[in-house]
């Protein structure tokens, strides 16, 4: 009785983790299809608040080249979790096999045992078996004979039942892996339909700003030269914060103690690909580097940090604890630098700070609002990340979403 229950009970277990997990990588794409599919609603919320009643601007050419890009990344993933799904039926087919052997043997075995049992078929005849014996331990032999056959039976019995219920439920299992297979399909096909007249839209939006072309190449050096001052600033400030850091640690040392900017920086160094978001929620719609300008094609744009676009109100928060060292204003908005030990984090094009100079801030406060420009609702964050020789790094690689 103990055994048959340990026996259900595995079956049970086998049966819910079946049906409950799936292959870490389909995990793992689903999540990323989630994540994915989220950006793109967020792009096209914020399309229709920067669309409304006005021209065709670089900012919902960017937002619209953004979502074709993450639409892209949904159908390529679709592609993989297709993949991985079929690898998935494959796999089961073959566990199928291996436990249809199991159960064709399991059969064969208890077909000999129905034999053998049958010789001796009834309780009567199992008694004359055991009082036909010649001495008592001739008797117990038998009697531990028939009871080991008739366990034989029961296990048999048990083999050939479990073997059956994890078959059905493999079966099962590739029964949903096709429908689920079905709807990954279905869900391509619009993705790819949507996709084709976003190119199209994109195709007509660059067009059209052709006729501002003059326009926006003295924007674009207006840009170039107010980040480029912008940047002799903060290499400036970075400069003298990390002078002062470091007679912060020669004291430190003649105390025999660690100074705060080394535990901070050490902190933060840990923390790569692991810092919160610097806004609630956005996309990064302008990438770390040399990039190329979205309308203009012989044009490469330096990007110090990226530029995340998010909703009309929304608040930067600092992505770690540290403390307010720079606040400037660049193009009649507010930029703030903090620093955290060695390392420093910038978020510009605020309209309206809520800290100052000095202010000891921690991860995920908010620090101020972001500007939204009225000519056409784009409402963008530029975040760097600054390290203690004065140089940036890719700040993708060190937030996380």
């Amino acid at each position: 009785m103990v055994k048959s229950n340990k026996i259900l009970l595995t079956l049970l277990f086998f049966f819910l983790i079946s049906f409950s997990g799936r292959s870490q990588n389909v995990q793992s794409l689903e999540k990323k299809i989630q994540s994915i599919q989220k950006d793109i609603k967020l792009a096209e919320k914020l399309l229709k608040e920067t669309s409304k009643d006005k021209e065709t601007t670089i900012n919902q050419v960017t937002l619209l080249q953004t979502q074709i890009n993450q639409r892209e990344s949904l159908i390529r993933t679709y592609q993989n979790q297709i993949n991985a799904i079929n690898k998935e039926i494959q796999n089961n087919k073959k566990e199928i096999s291996a436990l249809e052997s199991e159960l064709a043997l399991y059969r064969k075995e208890y077909s000999n045992l129905l034999v053998i049992n049958y010789r001796n078929k009834g309780k009567v005849n199992n008694l004359l078996f055991i009082f036909s014996s010649e001495d008592f331990n001739q008797a117990m032999r038998r009697m531990r004979y028939i009871q080991e056959l008739n366990g034989l039976v029961k296990e048999k019995i048990q083999e050939i039942d479990s073997t059956q219920i994890k078959i059905n439920i493999q079966l099962e299992k590739n029964e949903k892996n096709k429908k689920d297979i079905e709807k990954i399909l279905n869900e391509e096909k619009k993705e790819k339909a949507t996709l084709v007249n976003e190119r199209n839209k994109l195709n007509k939006d660059i067009a059209s700003l052709k006729k501002k072309e003059s326009q926006i190449q003295k924007d674009i050096k207006k840009k170039e030269n107010e980040a480029k001052e912008l940047k002799k600033q903060i290499e400036k400030i970075i400069a003298e914060e990390i002078r002062k850091a470091k007679e912060r640690e020669e004291a430190a040392k003649k105390s025999n103690t660690k100074s705060v900017d080394y535990n901070l920086s050490s902190n933060f160094a840990q923390n790569k690909g692991k810092l919160p978001y610097p806004v609630e929620q956005g996309i990064v719609t302008g990438k770390y580097g040399l990039n190329q300008h979205p309308t203009q094609k012989k044009v490469t744009v330096n990007n110090n940090g990226i530029d995340i676009s998010t909703t009309k109100g929304a608040k930067a928060r600092s992505v770690f604890d540290g403390e307010i060292c720079f606040i400037t204003s660049q193009g009649g908005n507010n930029v703030i630098l903090i620093r955290h030990g060695l390392y420093f984090t910038l978020y510009s094009n605020l309209e309206k700070v809520f800290v100052k100079v000095g202010d000891k801030v921690v991860t995920g406060q908010e620090i101020g609002r972001i500007h939204t420009n009225v000519s056409d609702g784009k409402t963008i964050l530029h975040f760097e990340i600054w390290q203690e020789n004065k140089t940036t790094v890719n700040p993708v690689l060190w937030i996380k979403k």
